[in-house]
């Protein structure tokens, strides 16, 4: 391993290191999916509000049922039939009962509720309850809270429902409404810009001309971002001039909360884009142990955050997953910015040069109740191919060179 190297571990804890997450905004708890919260969340309710049936029956006193069967079924007046949603001041005596249905508020006095399938109202033939009668015979004795869901049950009045960084997906919004809390305070999603840089690039509707590439990085980052909801500042395609790249630059932190920029994150004499960040801010190059992606350029620009990612369509797409996510995760108040990571058994062998961490793109898939990886072909840094067969990457360490079909290797799945 080149010693001026420095592993991609250390690489992506220096750049979350300098992320810090947007200033929360209070929103209504309905347009909150997808953005992390910004404080602890205290429920102000229970929930259930009030003892329910969790099935379809009758509300009894327990005791009443004590030594029920279908030999010598308990016998109960059914005083009350009582629907989810109503209720009536009906209080449960000795010997009676109420038809109840789920959902419904248990009743004064019932202390447990008979499945209907334990009783003379079910027709079993048919599969479905008879019409309510006055008398009801229980085949079943039942014990004290049978089939009741106590109030709070899932939630008491003070319970930490979420802590800050918490991902807000449906069953958040679900559970925040279901005890009245209608307005949180989260982290904004960043707004982010992207340009591309190099004369050798062309738009993607012209034909590029001798020693000419279209280009592909800024549409597929793009793309990338929109996929996860971020909002995005197209800033287009920037040729190797310094004053050009300079007004993307200022328009990218004026107008954004996080700057990408694809292509001159190199040190020669061409890689203006390296040139141009490091005059406008507090930015450093440096070189990762890994492949592909080595050359990274990453820093602020008036408290902004940039990034400078290479120039090679995969390195581009690579670097944007392991380091630039992380960061806009943690920029969006991200609590678990990181993609887990497991092993799997490799479907075929691997030849490989060693030196440095390679990202190989492979297909991810279950197999006997354990994950098996796929290599999708020639990885070269170019071959855009190599992603789009790819549900993940497999982590091989720097010092091997071969690995056998069979063998356990460290993987990351595409998992968003």
């Amino acid at each position: 391993m080149e010693t001026s190297l420095i592993s991609w571990e250390e690489a992506r804890g220096r750049v979350l290191s300098q992320i810090k997450p947007l200033l929360p905004v209070e929103l209504a708890t309905l347009k909150t999916l997808g953005l992390a919260t910004a404080e602890r969340i205290i429920s102000p309710e229970d929930n259930p509000p009030f003892a329910n049936s969790a099935v379809d029956g009758f509300a009894v006193r327990s005791l009443d049922t004590k030594d029920a069967s279908k030999e010598n079924p308990a016998r109960f007046t059914v005083v009350a039939n009582r629907p989810a949603g109503r209720l009536d001041a009906t209080r449960i005596q000795p010997g009676q009962a109420t038809r109840i249905m789920t959902g419904a508020s248990i009743p004064d006095g019932a202390d447990a509720v008979v499945m209907i399938e334990d009783t003379d109202a079910w027709d079993e033939k048919a599969g479905r309850g008879l019409p309510v009668q006055d008398i009801v015979l229980v085949h079943r004795p039942a014990e004290p809270g049978q089939h009741v869901r106590p109030r709070g049950e899932g939630i008491q009045s003070g319970d930490t429902l979420l802590e800050p960084g918490h991902v807000i997906r449906p069953a958040e919004i679900g559970l925040l409404i279901s005890v009245g809390v209608e307005t949180i305070r989260v982290h904004p999603k960043p707004r982010v810009a992207v340009f591309s840089s190099g004369d050798e690039i062309v738009p993607s509707d012209q034909d590029p001309g001798p020693g000419q590439i279209r280009d592909s990085n800024r549409p597929a980052i793009l793309a990338a971002l929109t996929r996860r909801g971020f909002q995005t500042l197209d800033l287009g395609l920037i040729p190797d001039d310094e004053a050009q790249l300079t007004l993307a630059v200022e328009r990218g932190v004026r107008e954004a909360d996080f700057v990408i920029s694809t292509g001159g994150v190199s040190v020669g004499d061409r890689d203006l884009t390296h040139h141009v960040l490091s005059r406008m801010g507090n930015v450093d190059a440096f070189k990762v142990a890994m492949k592909p992606g080595k050359p990274q350029v990453f820093g602020e620009v008036e408290n902004v955050p940039v990034y400078g990612l290479p120039g090679n369509p995969v390195s581009a797409l690579v670097v944007f997953d392991v380091f630039v996510l992380p960061a806009l995760r943690k920029l969006s108040g991200w609590g678990d910015v990181l993609r887990p990571l497991f092993m799997a058994r490799l479907e075929r062998p691997i030849q490989r040069k060693g030196g440095r961490t390679e990202f190989v793109r492979v297909r991810l898939e279950t197999e006997n109740g354990g994950w098996m990886a796929r290599s999708t072909g020639p990885q070269g840094s170019g071959i855009l191919s190599s992603m789009t067969r790819a549900n993940g990457y497999a982590i091989l360490s720097a010092a091997v060179e071969h690995l056998e079909a069979g063998t356990d290797v460290l993987c990351m799945l595409w998992e968003d």
